[in-house]
């Protein structure tokens, strides 16, 4: 029942912000900017989301081959599509991590240790793509607001914060300690339940500094090619927009998917829509871009799709 209410309130999200935007746009102009959508640029964009899992499977192995685990990169890269396959087309609560953590504790017989890798997979890609907006926040053109690029920088010191005192065995037990006396039962409880953060934890301990410079390494480049990405996809659609922008603009549409929806859809287009618009694309064009994003993630949530019947 618990599993169906967060399905449900995923489906109110998604559909919600989806119909809040089609209210406030011209649809036939949406519809025109996708027909009139370089094909080129358009391939371009599937292709290289769909080789970009490959980065992320690389990632994962970094963490995977240091704890021993043995499993080959082609493994890793055939669950990671997979992932994407429950992530984007399925509508239920059973997400891409909770896949891979599955098949990779199924192999192993490590279910800490996969839980484990998948958690800190998921942060350090997040982590290291902050970082970049972060960089870029502060030569930003004037158009930008303000509080857009204060926004990332907080969000990348507060994300690197977390991963500094998740490092810090003595910090984490006064943390537990203060949490478990100053906040309500109920509160604290529900802490002690997050079972991602506490996964996130241990994987954090579990690793040498020399596995986690590795592994924000290939993030680096990945973040590199996801930006990439989505400078293709706003070529596809004749977006005005500059290295900068992109640069920024991605991480916080990163950040935004992490609200629950399903498949990100509504969330990314009303992420697209809100930033875009600020350096005068207009609001069609954004959303168009959101949905030739998707389009991508679809395509490669259907290799999965193919990976998973074999």
């Amino acid at each position: 029942m618990k599993r169906h209410a967060k399905t449900l309130l995923k489906v109110a999200i998604s559909l919600g912000l989806i119909l809040f935007l089609l209210s406030r746009i011209d649809v036939h102009a949406l519809a025109d900017n996708l027909a009139r959508a370089n094909p080129w640029w358009l391939a371009a964009t599937v292709i290289l989301f769909a080789l970009s899992i490959l980065l992320r499977a690389w990632r994962w192995r970094v963490l995977t081959d240091a704890r021993g685990m043995g499993v080959s990169f082609w493994q890793l890269a055939r669950w990671y599509y997979i992932g994407t396959f429950f992530n984007k087309l399925l509508p239920t609560g059973f997400g891409g991590d909770v896949a891979k953590s599955v098949y990779l504790a199924r192999e192993t017989g490590d279910a800490g240790g996969a839980v484990g890798t998948v958690a800190l997979d998921r942060f350090l890609g997040i982590l290291v793509l902050l970082g970049i907006g972060a960089a870029a926040a502060p030569f930003s053109q004037a158009r930008i607001s303000i509080w857009v690029q204060l926004f990332v920088l907080a969000a990348f010191f507060a994300a690197l914060a977390g991963f500094w005192v998740l490092r810090q065995k003595s910090w984490m037990r006064w943390l537990h300690r203060q949490a478990l006396a100053l906040l309500p039962g109920a509160i604290s409880h529900r802490i002690e339940g997050m079972a991602s953060l506490r996964s996130l934890y241990f994987a954090l301990q579990d690793y040498d500094k020399r596995t986690l410079a590795r592994a924000i390494a290939v993030s680096f480049i990945f973040n590199l090619s996801w930006i990439l990405i989505n400078i293709t996809a706003g070529l596809a659609l004749g977006v005005q927009a500059s290295l900068l922008d992109y640069l920024i603009f991605t991480p916080l549409v990163s950040l935004a998917l992490l609200i629950p929806s399903i498949g990100g859809i509504g969330v990314r287009e009303l992420s697209y829509v809100g930033l875009f618009t600020q350096i005068g694309v207009p609001a069609e064009t954004a959303f168009a871009m959101s949905i030739v994003i998707y389009l991508a993630t679809v395509v490669s949530g259907l290799i999965g799709g193919v990976l998973l019947l074999f």
